[in-house]
């Protein structure tokens, strides 16, 4: 054993000659072994002496394709966490989208894809389940708005026709007007109902022209001051039920204001621009967006007309469900203008 370590300790470090027995140099050598992976080699030549020798095992040749094998596994390794990542955040954007959307238009038009990662998958069932759930509710709320709406007519029609039977004077005015009130309400509450329906209804190509044309007809036909300047001349991506019912409120908001209105048509390159211009007061620019609240109406114009308050909200939240944007501004020459800004179809 002497004579091995001694052999292998001289062609290993011959600076460890003087330390052959010491316990210091056994570890030193175990260490050069485990490192340097010393192989000890015996050879009988014809003399029968024995020669022990030691020399450094050259892995070379093993060593360079395990690092390319090694190297390779981590690429794929690395490779298949990017993928992985990049469907997770594909997946989460796709979402995210969907929630901003319901944020803004209070709507959404469909379910949401339910692939992808177990938890986005999972995500996604859930709120597409909470979705129907929502709706579901909604309907029965509308539901029940709408049946006691039409049941207030009922009662509003006796009380017209027992006014009829009071005699002229500051009374029967007064009853008239309270009656005239309801029934404004009550229509604004079939609309409020409408209007949710219209909003979950899904966006097509249409001809706005038409529209436009058949509701000025109407008006003129009942004796208002309406007219139309300008036209569309392409198809409009959008809801038709939605598109008359938002014009109609916006016309019937400036004629409550103003003697007369004008629909002033501007189409560029991607969207169109239809402006109700009327001839009223106006709206302080504090109050622009305060007036789009359900049952608000500004302190300078409530106690020149009735109104339920509704009007201008149902029409944002229109417009929004359309993918479109609603906007008021004062005209430097007096009056109001509304302008609904819609995309035209591709």
């Amino acid at each position: 054993m002497t004579f091995i370590h001694w052999t292998v300790s001289r062609e290993v470090s011959p600076n460890s000659l003087l330390k052959i027995r010491t316990r210091a140099a056994r570890r030193w050598l175990l260490w050069t072994a485990r490192v340097l992976a010393v192989f000890i080699a015996i050879s009988m030549p014809a003399a029968h002496a024995a020669t022990l020798y030691a020399q450094p095992y050259r892995a070379g040749g093993y060593l360079l394709p395990l690092l390319w094998l090694l190297a390779t596994g981590f690429a794929v390794l690395a490779a298949a966490l990017a993928v992985h990542a990049y469907e997770q955040r594909s997946c989460i954007a796709r979402l995210a989208a969907a929630i901003e959307q319901r944020s803004s238009t209070g709507t959404l038009p469909q379910s949401l894809p339910e692939f992808g990662p177990p938890t986005v998958a999972r995500l996604a069932r859930a709120i597409n389940g909470a979705q129907r759930c929502e709706a579901e509710r909604v309907a029965e709320l509308l539901d029940v708005l709408a049946a006691y709406a039409h049941d207030l007519r009922t009662p509003l029609t006796r009380m017209a026709l027992r006014c009829e039977r009071v005699d002229e004077g500051e009374l029967r005015s007064a009853i008239e007007r309270d009656i005239a009130e309801m029934n404004e309400l009550v229509e604004a509450s079939l609309a409020c109902a409408r209007m949710q329906c219209c909003a979950g209804a899904p966006l097509r190509r249409f001809d706005a022209d038409g529209l436009l044309g058949a509701l000025v007809d109407n008006y003129k036909d009942m004796g208002r001051s309406v007219e139309l300047e300008g036209e569309v001349g392409h198809p409009v991506v959008t809801c038709p039920h939605a598109l008359r019912r938002v014009l109609v409120n916006l016309i019937d908001n400036g004629l409550r204001y103003g003697n007369d209105v004008r629909l002033c048509v501007r189409v560029d390159a991607r969207r169109v621009v239809v402006a109700v211009v009327d001839s009223g007061p106006g709206i302080v620019p504090a109050e622009m967006e305060a007036v789009f609240a359900p049952w608000y109406r500004a302190p300078q114009t409530a106690a020149r007309a009735p109104g339920s308050g509704l009007g201008l909200a149902i029409a944002r939240r229109l417009t929004l469900a359309m993918q479109g944007e609603l906007q008021l501004e004062n005209r430097h020459s007096g009056g109001l203008e509304a302008r609904l800004t819609l995309p035209l179809a591709a």
